[in-house]
């Protein structure tokens, strides 16, 4: 059963429910007022009677009444039944023409008996009656009946009346919870077609069209979102494959020609054959370090285990300068306050050594490499030959490099992870030339918790 059929159903069900609780309690009332008149022109009329019996009035020798008058009160008519009986249950008086009522233990019980009546149904020759039983003078107990088959045909036809709207009712209820639920899910179902349309198309440039801020029109524009984050994941995906590619190419073809060439070194001086080795040497460390940069990039890095926690900025890039200095013998001065912020810390340790490694490549030996920390801020300031204006918007991009660059060594990715990292981090990088020469490159870690993802 699908989701239409399952709201068009709770919708009639939930109908049904209130219609049966409201034709039920319509049923009971109008059968309880209908009794209750009767009840009420029963005791009147036994009261009245009763009241007789205790003057002194008594029974015709003949025990049969004709319709009419007894004694001076008018008490019966062509619906009624009456008749009189005494302590032993013989029947005293009854009425002409009339049914034999019957007589109960219970109602033998009342005779003589004032204060006390009783108030029952009972079936007479296939006739219901509503039936009195009250005490008559000293000895005997009178029966006062009512015909009821007017009454039970009333309320009979109310139920059945109540019965057929309600269930038209619910069919109604049905259908218009089967039109509304179809009009409110048609959203649903664009989805649901969109969504198999790029399962076997694999096209993300299918968006639904958004008609209303409700929580459908929210699912609608989340969707539409997530399509384009898949759309651009992809993009970046060939794009890291097509550059990947081509930078890979340039390393493994200098492999290849330097252990050809060392497979055909038996002529070949021990100058040479060091000179090719310190080739390959290099090649591979090129070749190693560009399949790690790649591996890192292609990973997203939300998936990372790495939990966050509080990161001493300060502490980290000492940390990262220490070890900068024992592998390069650089001067490297550090700059920082204390602050601390949220974040992944070997992540960020990562984005501080790519900052340092890219000032180690662009400045003269004997130049020192200045960082500044503050306020979540890390800031990185080379004395090379500084970054071109049309190329700092550019140089945190998957394997750019700059003209100057392409005869260094290097893959193009270590500001892309820097990058990456501080996106992750809700930050923010830049690039920008110094005045005196050189490059200031850093990025922003807010200071708050809640700009981790």
């Amino acid at each position: 059963m699908n989701l239409r059929a399952r709201l068009s159903l709770l919708v009639a069900l939930a109908v049904a429910i209130a219609v049966a609780a409201v034709a039920g309690a319509a049923y009971v009332s109008a059968s309880r007022e209908a009794r209750g008149e009767i009840d009420a022109f029963l005791t009147q009329r036994a009261a009245a009677l009763t009241a007789l019996g205790e003057v002194g009035n008594r029974f015709p020798a003949s025990r049969e009444m004709g319709m009419g008058r007894f004694g001076a009160f008018d008490v019966f008519g062509p619906d009624s039944a009456f008749q009189a009986f005494n302590q032993a249950g013989e029947v005293v008086a009854y009425l002409r023409g009339g049914p034999a009522l019957p007589i109960s233990e219970g109602d033998r019980a009342i005779a003589g008996v004032r204060d006390r009546y009783t108030q029952r149904d009972v079936w007479v020759e296939d006739v219901h009656y509503r039936m009195i039983t009250a005490p008559y003078g000293d000895t005997y107990a009178i029966q006062i009946a009512r015909d009821l088959t007017e009454t039970d045909a009333i309320v009979n036809g109310l139920r059945l009346r109540l019965f057929g709207i309600g269930g038209l009712g619910v069919l109604l209820a049905a259908l218009m919870g089967w039109l509304v639920a179809g009009r409110a899910l048609k959203p649903v179902g664009d989805l649901t077609a969109t969504a198999e349309h790029v399962a076997i198309t694999q096209d993300f440039d299918a968006p639904i069209k958004v008609e209303r801020s409700d929580e459908i029109g929210r699912l609608a524009s989340s969707f539409n979102t997530m399509l384009k984050a898949l759309g651009a994941s992809r993009q970046q995906q060939q794009q890291l494959v097509a550059n990947a590619s081509h930078e890979l190419r340039t390393p493994l073809t200098s492999l290849r020609t330097n252990i050809e060439m060392l497979a055909k070194s038996d002529d070949m001086d021990g100058a040479e054959k060091q000179e090719l080795l310190a080739d390959v040497t290099f090649e591979l460390g090129e070749l190693t370090e560009l399949v790690s940069e790649l591996v890192e990039l292609a990973t997203d890095a939300r998936i990372a285990e790495e939990p966050v926690s509080e990161v001493d900025l300060a502490d980290l890039v000492e940390q990262v300068a220490e070890r900068a200095r024992r592998r390069t013998g650089r001067t490297l001065a550090v700059d920082a306050d204390g602050i601390s912020i949220q974040g992944r810390p070997a992540m960020l340790e990562r984005a501080v050594s790519n900052l340092v490694d890219n000032a180690h490549k662009w400045s003269p030996p004997d130049a020192p490499i200045e960082i500044s920390v503050r306020s979540g801020v890390v800031e990185v300031l080379d004395h090379g030959p500084g970054i071109d204006e049309a190329d700092q918007s550019l140089v945190f991009d998957r394997f750019y490099r700059a003209t100057e660059a392409r005869a260094m060594p290097g893959s193009g990715l270590g500001l892309a992870i820097v990058k990456q990292v501080v996106d992750l981090h809700g930050g923010r990088v830049w690039a920008e030339g110094t005045p005196g020469g050189g490059a200031r490159v850093g990025f922003e870690i807010p200071t708050t918790s809640d700009s981790v993802e």
